[in-house]
């Protein structure tokens, strides 16, 4: 996919990545920050761990894109001393370069943390590794479609570009297929709230909720698998 990109800043400070060709970025121009924390870890994780504080989390992201949301949640699992087994998903990795013009470390130097922003990205492809006593981290380069895993997930963080973009990943089979990745009482979230989708996620088999959204978006997603 080799699009021009622009480094852009956001409302709250935290910068991410524009991709002309597409008219897409990769987080809110509302905050980049803000809307991971808000969508991802609020809506998705927290929610999951408020009856699930007593055993690790396994979460699944369709999209590593900067890796924010990743190491956002990283950064959480230390903070409430949680274990997180991530895997990410991503057909066309950024550059370190690229990554590292986004300058999160900056933004996240307050934090007490086992490993800065630029660590974190640095880690293998291809590998389950160990990044904390709370953390695992496996990173995938493919494409959604031709993901397989033997185990399922508690909870799907689903950060694929918008349908303009990427109209193929919002079809109503991958709604079934994040149904099928799912443990009984998964979570299912996104910053999408198109009708389609809702749709998709209902005839798929989830109980479906329509939230109030991050700033610059009435609503998002949360679905439960029952």
């Amino acid at each position: 996919m080799a699009y021009h990109q622009q480094k852009i800043k956001t409302k709250d400070g935290s910068f991410t990545l524009r991709i002309e060709g597409l008219k897409e970025t990769y987080h809110s121009r509302h905050g980049a920050v803000t809307e991971s924390k808000f969508v991802y870890i609020d809506t998705g994780f927290n929610f999951w761990k408020q009856n699930n504080s007593d055993r690790p989390c396994r979460i699944l992201e369709l999209g590593y894109g900067t890796g924010l949301v990743a190491y956002m949640s990283f950064i959480e699992a230390s903070n409430c001393q949680q274990q997180i087994d991530y895997t990410s998903l991503e057909a066309y990795p950024l550059t370190q370069t690229q990554l590292q013009e986004l300058n999160y470390d900056s933004f996240f130097e307050e934090n007490c943390v086992p490993l800065s922003f630029r660590e974190f990205s640095d880690v293998d492809w291809e590998q389950r590794l160990l990044l904390s006593d709370y953390f695992k981290l496996t990173k995938n380069k493919i494409h959604f479609e031709d993901y397989q895993s033997p185990q399922l997930f508690d909870v799907i963080y689903y950060d694929a570009f918008g349908a303009h973009a990427q109209p193929e990943l919002w079809e109503s089979q991958w709604m079934k297929k994040c149904f099928e990745l799912l443990h009984p009482g998964g979570v299912w979230v996104s910053y999408c709230a198109k009708g389609s989708v809702r749709r998709g996620l209902a005839a798929a088999g989830f109980e479906v909720f329509r939230l109030a959204g991050p700033p610059g978006k009435r609503e998002m997603l949360r679905a439960l698998k029952p």
